[in-house]
């Protein structure tokens, strides 16, 4: 299976997708190149497969660099988080590639990872072509397919006090029209239980075309909010369906401290008093305060492309700002911490707002076995102990910290939602942080001055 031959869904050649020569000079199909390539973990349970002259010597450097970096026993981790979010990068490049009307394909660079140019493990596939077990072929093909039923949405979080909308489509670029198309619609919670559904009149979606369906909508008061629910789009009687995840909230959250916890925005005096007298202390710091290469790197949704340093090179090298270069998140979501904000172990969708606007701190001075309560992954190159929330033994006190402009996003429900379940979480007999980080390293980090 070559590289083109396994990626390409290629429709330009249909007379509905040509771009329009009145429009545009060219008359030609426009094909998206090398869609995608966002970056996976190294998986070093692959390298006793390469044997002789292809030794993975590259590899080995990796796995020698995390061990030095005291992570080593979370490499696994790592492939399964930074790959569950390369997965949902790689599905809305493809489904915007679809959804276009007139475009006339994509091409991935390789279903498998790239071995040159400076290791680029960017495959749903490893370099052996054997699944990573990111996700089966039968889910990669409801979004990647001759037929995709799409679902448009203005955003991903809502709250209960709206109504969803959404507007679907059919990319249907098989060998023939599906006459007489019935498309049909779910809602469904977090366990699992319809809370809303419906059909669509029956209608022809026309081959070589993105068709439109209708729209659709449903109350959101009976969601059992905060939840994560799931959207479902078939056309009935086909193979043809996709679902896609959504967050409710509730329009209000309580984001008052609870007594006992006190909301700082520095290390500065009164809050070091607090932590010395034993209290508990929401440190939620200025992000200025943070941008220093030494104390923090910028915050990113997607993970990074192709390979970090082969691109750091070429960005110092034109002066332009060298990308975050992470992959990621990775949490428990069954920590007390998230208790209020439905997440998976990974990135996704209601993650957006919030590690756009962090500054995920460098911790590689912390004790080898500490970790953060949400972690974020760093590329093999540098290694980086990188923490959004942490939680601390302070001394006599407890110092939960959280590397979000939390307070500049309240106008957004998963920030308000997030920020209430760090307070309930901080005033509760849970938190109880038993790790003590070095004091001078707080100060450095998260000093008001």
């Amino acid at each position: 299976m070559g590289s083109v031959a396994a990626a390409v869904r290629c429709r330009g050649w249909s007379k509905h997708a040509r771009n329009d020569p009145v429009r545009d000079p060219w008359p030609g199909p426009a094909v998206g190149h090398e869609t995608g390539q966002f970056q996976v973990s190294p998986d070093f349970r692959e390298i006793p497969k390469y044997t002789g002259v292809l030794r993975a010597r590259n590899l080995e450097i990796f796995r020698q660099r995390l061990a030095e970096a005291n992570m080593l026993d979370q490499a696994d981790d790592f492939v399964r988080a930074s790959g569950a979010l390369s997965v949902i990068c790689y599905r809305e490049d493809i489904e915007a590639a679809l959804r276009t009307p007139g475009f006339g394909g994509f091409q991935l660079l390789d279903l498998q990872d790239f071995s040159g140019q400076g290791t680029a493990l960017v495959g749903i596939l490893n370099a052996f072509m054997e699944s990573k077990g990111l996700i089966t072929p039968e889910r990669w093909r409801r979004f990647c397919c001759q037929t995709v039923p799409l679902l448009r949405m203005k955003k991903y979080t809502w709250t209960t006090d709206e109504k969803f909308i959404g507007r679907i489509q059919v990319a249907n670029y098989g060998p023939a029209d599906i006459a007489n198309a019935q498309v049909t619609w779910t809602a469904a919670d977090g366990r699992g239980r319809t809370i809303a559904a419906g059909k669509i009149a029956p209608a022809t979606i026309a081959q070589g075309k993105v068709s439109e369906i209708d729209m659709f909508c449903f109350p959101l008061a009976g969601a059992a909010a905060p939840d994560k629910l799931t959207i479902t789009i078939a056309v009935a009687g086909t193979e043809y369906a996709n679902s896609y995840d959504l967050w409710v909230y509730p329009p209000k959250a309580n984001t008052d401290a609870p007594q006992g916890v006190t909301i700082a925005a520095g290390l500065d005096a009164d809050s070091l008093a607090r932590l010395g007298r034993g209290e508990k202390v929401l440190l939620l710091p200025d992000l200025k305060a943070l941008d220093d290469p030494g104390k923090s790197i910028a915050g990113s949704f997607q993970c990074d492309f192709w390979c970090w340093p082969m691109f750091k090179r070429a960005a110092e090298n034109m002066k332009v700002p060298v990308a975050p270069g992470t992959l990621g998140i990775l949490c428990d979501p069954n920590s007390p911490a998230l208790a209020g904000f439905p997440t998976e172990f990974h990135s996704n969708w209601q993650w957006w707002q919030l590690v756009k606007n962090s500054r995920p701190v460098i911790l590689d001075a912390a004790p080898a076995a500490w970790r953060p309560t949400v972690q974020v992954i760093d590329n093999f190159a540098r290694n980086h102990k990188l923490g959004l929330v942490l939680e601390i033994r302070a001394g006599k006190g407890k110092l939960l910290v959280c590397a979000i402009d939390l307070l500049g996003l309240r106008d957004k429900p998963e920030a308000r939602q997030f920020l209430s379940s760090l307070l309930g979480y901080a005033g509760s007999k849970d938190f109880d942080p038993k790790p003590e980080l070095d004091v001078a390293m707080l100060k450095r980090l998260f000093s008001a001055d």
